[in-house]
């Protein structure tokens, strides 16, 4: 087999050779996050000399720069060129096949109706020429001109009124025939139905049973990551499943194809950029006092989805059962990484996600509570994994699934590179926690023109598990912007902090049934005049 690209498509009318019809079959798929590569496969018998053929069978959303054509040796392509396939599209959707068999039923009803309503009226100008002439006919006396036009008026009315019926029927066919047309027409140039095919303008020495693949590259398909994340407990490792939703409206049903996903992207535009000057100035910088977020505190600011940065480090299950492991192998390169998946599978043609799992894991993990109890008094269950520079990840939400039951969404960001992956399993109601201001050590007082308030709170948390647990413990003190207000930790309890960003930290070790108490004092000074917002 040779293969060669086709740059620049050839327009065939020049050539008038008889037309051979072939019909590709699919073969193998391969998805990237934006576009699809899809790959058929044929035969063809050739006579000697120069033929037309025509492949049908093709995706009707085609880059038509990507498509590429392999023949048997000794066959010379001449052109090639990609249409639109109506009828083939017709035939593949029991959709405009239904519809073009109610369109033949009403419109041979329309033909009858209107055969019909011709008669009447045919029928009605007979009646009027009788009329006519028995009006002008000589010996016709007083008591038979009564009885013609009794019958003319009773024969006149049935047949208006039987034109007039067939006419509102004939209206009502033709608005369900332009219905039924409009519809079809719609499923035709739909792209999620639409099929494409193509003309090749071959050359053979002698008359041969030619070989022959397509190749060519859609934007109508693309696949998201998604994941399971399972635990059965702190003392075994996560397992972890990768799945990816495939969508695709390329106007052809995947039957049975080998199916590869890829994290690279068929870039159109592959030109190498080239890097201006850099300018930078200064800008006022804004600091919030309450509330504040800094790359410690990130995941605080919504406590009920952790967001899950960085890549993971997985190793292959070596458990004896058959997992999807057992069907897929990774290629990497240096433009990406692709997914080899040996079933086949069949994604239909609607622009829907179709969920494939392809790749399964288990990761060790090392577990440990944490809990922010200025935002929330409960405690997470978080998982930590390290070694992470192994696992090929997309950005995709993840299920979290432990101890056998659901307990909510998270979401992997590769792009985020830290040391450690951070999953919340969940909520453990087991370890309460509560945080109260001490009124009794908390006071304002007036020092000439300024204001000192103090704040103090105790933090307990109490572990009623019947193991001990490790407590990731974290807070903040509030910060000042300004050079008249000044701000004083006056208790920390042990904790580790970080003046830059007023983050505290503490890591606790609790018992069971054990109960720890962390006293967090500070103080504002101010002018006296001045409201300090944010406390």
């Amino acid at each position: 087999m040779k293969r060669i690209l086709i740059a620049l498509l050839f327009p065939l009318a020049t050539f008038a050779q008889q037309q051979i019809k072939t019909k590709a079959i699919l073969q193998s798929v391969t998805v990237y996050n934006n576009g699809a590569q899809l790959t058929h496969s044929g035969k063809v018998s050739l006579p000697a000399g120069t033929s037309e053929i025509v492949i049908n069978n093709i995706s009707g959303r085609v880059n038509e720069n990507s498509i590429q054509v392999g023949v048997t040796a000794g066959v010379t392509i001449l052109a090639v060129q990609f249409n639109k396939d109506f009828l083939s599209t017709d035939a593949a959707n029991p959709e405009i096949k239904k519809l073009n068999d109610s369109l033949k039923i009403v419109s041979g009803e329309l033909t009858k109706t209107k055969n019909a309503k011709t008669i009447e009226e045919q029928t009605l100008v007979l009646l009027d020429e009788n009329r006519k002439s028995g009006g002008t006919s000589n010996g016709t006396n007083v008591l038979e001109l009564i009885k013609l036009a009794e019958y003319y008026r009773t024969k006149s009315a049935e047949v208006r009124a039987a034109i007039s019926a067939l006419a509102l029927t004939e209206e009502k066919q033709n608005q369900k025939l332009t219905a039924l047309q409009q519809q079809i027409a719609e499923l035709r140039n739909s792209p999620n139905q639409q099929l494409g095919q193509l003309v090749l303008q071959l050359m053979s020495k002698d008359s041969a049973e030619a070989n022959y693949n397509v190749s060519y590259v859609s934007p109508a398909a693309s696949w998201l990551a998604s994941y399971d994340i399972k635990s059965m407990s702190t003392a075994k490792p996560l397992g972890i499943v990768y799945k990816a939703a495939i969508t695709q409206s390329t106007g052809l049903d995947w039957k049975k194809v080998k199916l590869s996903l890829s994290t690279g992207n068929p870039n159109y535009n592959i030109t190498a950029p080239n890097l201006s000057p850099w300018f930078v100035s200064t800008n006022q910088p804004q600091i919030r006092i309450r509330g504040m977020a800094s790359p410690i505190m990130r995941e605080e600011k919504s406590l009920d989805e952790v967001v899950v940065t960085g890549y993971l480090n997985a190793k292959k299950s070596e458990a004896a059962v058959s997992t999807i492991n057992n069907y897929t192998s990774v290629n990497e390169t240096q433009l990406g990484v692709t997914f080899d998946i040996d079933i086949p599978y069949d994604v239909n043609s609607d622009n829907k996600p179709h969920t494939v799992s392809f790749k399964e894991y288990e990761v060790p993990a090392k577990y440990k509570y944490y809990a922010a109890p200025k935002l929330s008094t409960d405690a997470f269950l978080l998982a930590d994994v390290i070694d992470w520079e192994k696992l090929n990840l997309q950005a995709g939400n993840a299920n979290i699934i432990f101890e056998g039951t659901y307990t909510g969404k998270s979401f992997i960001n590769p792009a985020n590179i830290l040391d450690t992956l951070s999953l919340s399993m969940g909520k453990d109601k087991k370890i309460i926690i509560t945080k109260e201001k001490q009124e009794d050590f908390s006071s304002t007082k007036f020092i000439g023109s300024n204001k000192k308030q103090l704040f103090t709170y105790l933090i307990k948390i109490r572990n009623t598990k019947k193991e001990a647990i490790d407590l990731t413990l974290k807070d903040q003190y509030p910060l000042s912007s300004e050079s008249d207000i000044e701000i004083e930790l006056l208790e920390s309890n042990g904790a580790e902090v970080n003046k830059e960003t007023g983050m505290l930290s503490w890591q606790l070790k609790i018992a069971p049934n054990e109960t720890k108490t962390i006293k967090l004092s500070y103080s504002v000074k101010a002018p006296k005049n001045r409201i300090i917002a944010g406390l």
